[in-house]
């Protein structure tokens, strides 16, 4: 069986920060193929404004993922942080594929995107987080609530306690990849 991971970082929180950096161990321990978005360098370029800067990292995710046959894979993740909730959402919809979401402290731009069969992990210290609580209650979504934890689902001065949120983050990460993709 071809399995297919696609991550998304966020703007400030790349391939090698912890969630992604283990989640990207993980997926390669269980046999996945893996992608990796890159469009860090269009959100720190300042000669754009916003508005720039999210049309390009949208057309340029669509540019990376026409070289993907996703029809080859039994079985597609997008996981995705930050920003990259997005775009993965954006990229699911526009491609019309199944595919199991896992969304890793959202932005705002991706509650469209946010549907049954989403999973999300959130922070209770996130400033979206109320937005979120409401959005994934009321569309019975799964979520990771992880108390206190800010947008890098971290607890300031709390490294211990950051180590217990990264393992815990993994286990729902790894639980989610032994479904099989959801509309």
């Amino acid at each position: 069986m071809k399995k297919l991971v696609v991550i998304f970082p966020g703007v400030g929180y790349g391939f090698k920060h912890p969630l992604l950096y283990y989640a990207d161990l993980l997926y390669e321990a269980k046999g996945y193929e893996r992608k990796y978005m890159r469009y860090q360098d269009i959100c720190m370029d300042t000669k754009l404004t916003l508005e720039e800067k999210k049309v390009k990292v949208r057309e340029y995710v669509f540019e990376q993922a026409n070289g993907i046959d996703f029809k080859e894979y039994e079985e597609v993740i997008f996981l995705s942080k930050s920003i990259g909730t997005a775009e993965s959402g954006a990229l699911a919809e526009k491609a019309g594929i199944k595919v199991t979401q896992i969304f890793l402290t959202p932005i705002e731009r991706a509650i469209p995107y946010i549907k049954g069969g989403s999973n999300v992990v959130i922070g209770t210290g996130d400033e979206a987080y109320s937005v979120y609580k409401k959005h994934c209650e009321e569309h019975n979504i799964q979520v990771l609530y992880i108390e206190d934890g800010d947008h890098s689902l971290e607890v300031q001065g709390e490294p211990y306690k950051n180590i217990d949120i990264l393992k815990q983050v993994m286990q729902f990460v790894d639980e989610k990849s032994d479904l099989v993709a959801l509309d």
